[in-house]
């Protein structure tokens, strides 16, 4: 196996500094978990990884490592043992990535069902434990006072897709509250982490949790893909393999609706396209196109849908690459998720999407394709905030904002 030419450390992967054994290092966390999950360098590596951009060979890198270093020269056979580790354990974008990732693709494709791939780490994938762990949530939280729940048919909510552990009465308090709910057809939106082709991918495997199994509504997935305008959708399914914002909703949409209502799984991908363009996304034609050929086809079939948004709000600190801890940010990054709320409660679109243009969405706003989906397909409901929890990484000097809402039809 020869060291590949100029290497590029891939681009979804996650740096985070973090101290093992007591020494500071450089994390990696694989969303695709072809490492194992995470992978460790000594912090001193950082200068070195900077460097594998695609651009320089390693000649390049040693020549540019001796400058910083004031002389000292990296051996090449190093260099080459450190980079041939790297791609066996497939953290560079080279030929041996691609080809796994070509594997992975069509052995996903030729699935019936996505596979819950959170389940025993982010949750237990015991269901009889995982139905009680819920149940005892749920007696723990206060009874949900008179005028609590918002009065009227709700039409949609919005969850957070954090860990469940870090959320869980937040989750558990939003979802109670759909109980017996009687609705056709669940439009759940969640993120997708990694980037995709086109604004949405949409899945037709059915969601199995380890509470039982989510149909796809195959059929008005079928219909929506042919009444789209191209580019709207990504060419698979793909980024549902391993992302966790919808499988979190899965699991307690099957435990307070059980698995009689089908549900149409929805990954959005990012904005930024539209920010860097200074376009307006509400104005796309795919982006209106999608939403106006879901409202199509319910009103055709007569179905009464819900819509559920996983999605967080603020990502702060330095884990999130603002240079500073989050404590110097979080006041500012709340008081910016208010003004995302107050707007989502009156579903103005245009209002969440002229937050991120104005701001350049500087707090990471990490659930805005999907608040903006959810706030145009609910147009002239009423919004409820129900949470605004913050969770304060302090380990890493990183917090995470959150909350949860209820719409209400007229």
């Amino acid at each position: 196996m020869e060291p590949v030419r100029r290497p590029s450390l891939r681009r979804d992967l996650q740096a985070v500094q973090a101290t093992v054994e007591g020494r500071p290092c450089i994390a990696f966390h694989d969303p695709l978990q072809l490492a194992g999950g995470s992978f460790a360098l000594d912090q001193r590596a950082l200068v070195l990884l900077e460097l594998l951009d695609g651009t320089n060979d390693l000649r390049d890198v040693q020549v540019a490592l001796m400058r910083r270093e004031g002389g000292a020269i990296v051996p090449m056979e190093d260099l080459e043992r450190f980079v041939l580790e790297l791609d066996r354990n497939y953290l560079l974008d080279s030929d041996r990535f691609r080809e796994k990732m070509d594997t992975l693709r069509e052995e996903y494709r030729r699935r019936e069902d996505r596979e819950p791939s959170h389940a025993g780490r982010s949750y237990t994938g015991d269901g009889e434990a995982l139905a009680r762990w819920i149940g005892e949530t749920e007696k723990g939280l206060p009874p949900v006072p008179p005028g609590g729940s918002p009065e009227g048919a709700v039409a949609g909510v919005v969850a957070p897709h954090i860990d469940i552990q870090v959320a869980a009465a937040v989750y558990v308090d939003l979802y109670r509250r759909l109980r017996n709910g009687a609705w056709d057809v669940v439009l759940v939106l969640g993120i997708d982490h990694r980037g995709q082709e086109g604004l949405y991918s949409v899945s037709t495997k059915h969601y199995r949790t380890p509470l039982g199994t989510l149909k796809a509504h195959r059929e008005f997935i079928s219909r929506l893909a042919a009444s789209v305008p191209p580019g709207t959708l990504a060419p698979d399914d793909f980024g549902h393999r391993m992302e966790h914002s919808v499988e979190f909703q899965a699991l307690f949409l099957r435990y307070y609706l059980g698995g009689e209502i089908p549900v149409i799984p929805v990954l959005c991908g990012g904005i930024h396209e539209f920010l860097v363009r200074g376009t307006d996304l509400t104005a796309d034609p795919r982006f209106e196109g999608m939403a106006a050929a879901v409202e199509g086809i319910l009103r055709e079939r007569g179905e009464r849908a819900l819509v559920v948004a996983g999605a967080d709000l603020a990502h702060v600190g330095m884990k999130f690459g603002h240079g500073r801890p989050a404590s110097l940010l979080l006041e500012e990054a709340r008081r910016n998720d208010r003004e995302i709320l107050a707007a989502l409660e009156r579903t103005d679109t245009a209002a969440v999407f002229g937050n991120a243009r104005r701001t350049g969405d500087r707090f990471n706003t990490c659930g805005l394709p999907a608040l903006l989906l959810l706030s145009r397909l609910l147009r002239g409901c009423r919004g409820t905030l129900l949470a605004h929890e913050t969770y304060d990484e302090r380990a890493t000097e990183s917090a995470v904002t959150y909350g949860s809402m209820v719409f209400t039809a007229p």
